[in-house]
């Protein structure tokens, strides 16, 4: 849950051979009965060494089968199934013994390549690759033969990936979204992390995709990245505040509607994942700091999360051209006893409003230095406002929109960074990262050191000092 919370996040404020069977390569599309659907041949179809796997160095071009085996944590994610925490998780749900994780289809939807089915596959397809190059290059069937040739590196993303497979990786919507099956839920699918999941020892999903990608070891050149989004941090954070909202709306409208999960139950209404897990997980303290300062809601109601649809998607959304935030749903999850056909509809209709300000958003023209600024000072000014009342979600939204966008300044104009700010942005990092107990991945301690008004123990600041100190810090730049 922390690990984009890390000192890397502020570095930049973060970088079976083919064979005979590919000897006649082809240029023309392949017709529909042909690609319908592409398989899977696995990532060492990706292997040979006259390919991608050169063995030049982490994410050297050429080398990038050979990032993804030694650096990359999706390569891992079959094996972690059988370590004691995967252990446990099933037991915890299944009473099943060690090693049952591995056989599990809810663990293999997100843990293996193509949900870890074989059917249909490749001689090369194996389950313990992981998460391999196909699931997000696409089933490699349509386009291995022909995607290194000159005729095909013309073709527009979406030609490739309509007439060949070759998944669009280009865009940053179509980038998140390749993200969020597994990083934030698709229902439909059965890559669904549930409160069931959770209470039985699963970290809570809470992707973004400028900070994973910041961490992300990365197969390619940043700088392919810089030349199609010169203020590409900034801009994947605010495409992907936008598209994770869509994305967690399409979730929870798939909830409402009470589709069976992988082992045939049906969903239960409400789902508590969908709410602030505070609500319930807390000691009730007399002076609380939510006793203190008020509820927003009715005493004992579950205020809808706020990680993918709280002050830091409004912001963005004022961006755009349109103002799509889910405000009804919102209004709707808000209360006690919220209908699911009610909610349903009104995500559907919030789903779509967030869809055209995502695209919206991506067409813009590149941010300058002074918009990136602009964007900076209203989310320090959130911050302000907040301090002493918002959610530790809340807080780490809004490091993680200022860390993006100090990363586009870096990429815009290094020198003109000023020190406090970075200064601040790493106080604030701590600030967030304090607060989870040694082995937890929950914020438990959050109201305990962040009442009211008494100051953290172990740094002397708060949050309302440290986004004081960052407004300063931005004012100071612009005289």
């Amino acid at each position: 849950m922390i690990s984009f919370l890390k000192a890397k996040a502020l570095k930049k404020l973060a970088i079976l051979t083919m064979g005979a069977m590919f000897i006649c390569f082809r240029t023309s599309p392949i017709t529909a009965a042909e690609k319908e659907p592409f398989t899977p041949l696995g990532a060492p179809s990706c292997a040979s060494a006259a390919c991608h796997n050169q063995n030049l160095g982490k994410g050297i071009t050429f080398s990038e089968y050979t990032t993804w085996t030694g650096f990359d944590p999706h390569h891992k994610a079959y094996a972690v199934l059988f370590n004691p925490r995967s252990d446990r998780i099933v037991k915890n749900l299944y009473n099943t013994g060690p090693g049952s994780a591995g056989a599990t289809q809810l663990c293999l939807n997100c843990h293996a390549s193509n949900q870890g089915k074989s059917e249909h596959t490749g001689p090369g397809f194996s389950i313990t690759e992981g998460v391999g190059c196909e699931s997000c290059h696409g089933a490699s069937s349509g386009y291995i033969s022909v995607h290194f040739t000159e005729k095909f590196k013309k073709l527009s993303a979406q030609e490739k990936e309509k007439d060949f497979g070759l998944t669009n990786t280009k865009d940053l919507s179509s980038r998140n979204k390749l993200c969020a099956d597994c990083h934030v839920g698709n229902a439909k699918k059965g890559m669904e992390v549930n409160h069931d999941l959770i209470a039985a020892g699963h970290p809570r999903l809470n992707f973004e995709l400028s900070a994973y990608s910041a961490q992300y070891p990365k197969h390619w050149k940043i700088e392919d990245d810089l030349k199609r989004y010169p203020d590409f941090n900034a801009k994947a954070w605010a495409v992907g505040q936008i598209q994770n909202s869509k994305i967690a709306l399409q979730l929870l409208e798939d909830r409402t509607t009470g589709l069976h999960g992988v082992d045939g139950k049906k969903n239960p209404w409400p789902e508590f994942t969908e709410f602030d897990c505070f609500s319930c997980h807390k000691d009730l303290k007399l002076n609380s700091k939510k006793y203190q300062g008020g509820y927003s809601n009715k005493p004992g109601s579950l205020p809808w999360g706020g990680w993918f649809n709280g002050n830091a998607l409004k912001l963005v959304l004022e961006e755009s051209k349109v103002k799509a935030f889910p405000t009804e749903v919102s209004l709707q999850m808000n209360q006690f006893g919220a209908q699911p056909i009610k909610v349903g509809q009104s995500c559907k209709k919030a789903i779509q409003q967030l869809e055209i300000a995502a695209q919206d958003l991506e067409k813009s023209p590149t941010w300058n230095k002074s918009e990136l600024l602009s964007l900076a000072k209203k989310l320090i000014d959130s911050g302000k406002i907040n301090a002493e009342k918002g959610s530790w979600d809340e807080f780490a939204q809004l490091y993680l929109g200022l860390a993006a966008i100090h990363n586009s300044w870096d990429d815009l104009d290094q020198q003109s960074i000023p020190k406090d700010f970075t200064k601040e942005l790493v106080i604030l990092r701590d600030l967030l990262k304090d607060v989870f107990p040694k082995g937890f991945d929950s914020p438990s301690l959050f109201e305990d050191k962040f009442g009211l008004n008494p100051r953290n123990e172990k740094s002397g600041e708060t949050f309302s000092s440290v986004f004081r100190s960052l407004q300063i810090a931005l004012e100071s730049n612009r005289r």
